[in-house]
């Protein structure tokens, strides 16, 4: 009789439930989520869409990646980094080669590919409109470590075995002494270069979630 009843007047609590968002490793495409107050004035206090998620595959770890779009023109990716004792965000931005060559010397960058010796690179000024997101200086934790890049969600299931589906790239990382401000480049097999400067900050940073339209 309940059953009968609830088919009725909509009583299916299963079907009417709304997806609680506790944990910004559950996000989806549609969510919203609000950052605290950050020194990065780009993201500080600011709400964004999760418009697309992919997926990084290295030999030791998978790594879903956020795209987030804002008020700004350029999108935002975070990552949820579980792989180590402390989880933490990985909330990065792509920069051009000229931002690149502004930051850095370009022949003291290039040195991150060139050898595994724990380079150290400094950052030349601090830009205006990148202040927040860099330290003075760097050095090299990884280098050319083999990665592969998958547009899509791979957290249920598993990467796709065709070649033809994978983005396949060296990756190099550069961090700072407080372990809060990391340089990564990815160099793709067609010689592409994606270079990020990327901020490590606590979950607790995303102050607010909320499920989308689909939630």
């Amino acid at each position: 009789m309940k059953t009968w009843i609830s088919s009725i007047f909509g009583g299916d609590d299963s079907a009417n439930s709304v997806r609680k968002l506790t944990h910004p490793r559950d996000l989806q495409p549609g969510d919203i989520i609000k950052f605290r107050y950050l020194p990065q004035a780009e993201i500080s206090n600011k709400q964004f869409e999760l418009v697309e998620v992919n997926t990084y595959d290295f030999k030791d770890r998978n790594l879903t990646e956020f795209v987030l779009q804002g008020d700004m023109p350029e999108n935002i990716y975070l990552t949820v980094d579980e792989t180590g004792d402390v989880p933490h965000l990985a909330i990065c931005q792509k920069i051009n080669r000229d931002l690149v060559e502004q930051l850095f010397d370009i022949d003291e960058f290039a040195l991150l590919f060139d050898d595994e010796s724990n380079n150290i690179i400094h950052r030349q000024k601090e830009l205006p409109q990148l202040e927040g997101w860099t330290a003075p200086s760097y050095q090299q934790e990884i280098f050319s470590e083999r990665g592969y890049f998958y547009k899509g969600d791979y957290r249920h299931k598993m990467t796709p075995q065709d070649e033809e589906q994978d983005e396949d790239f060296d990756y190099y990382l550069a961090i700072d002494d407080s372990r809060q401000y990391v340089i990564e480049a990815e160099v793709y097999s067609g010689g592409e270069t994606d270079v990020l400067i990327t901020v490590w900050r606590p979950l607790t940073d995303i102050e607010e979630m909320w499920p989308g339209a689909h939630g």
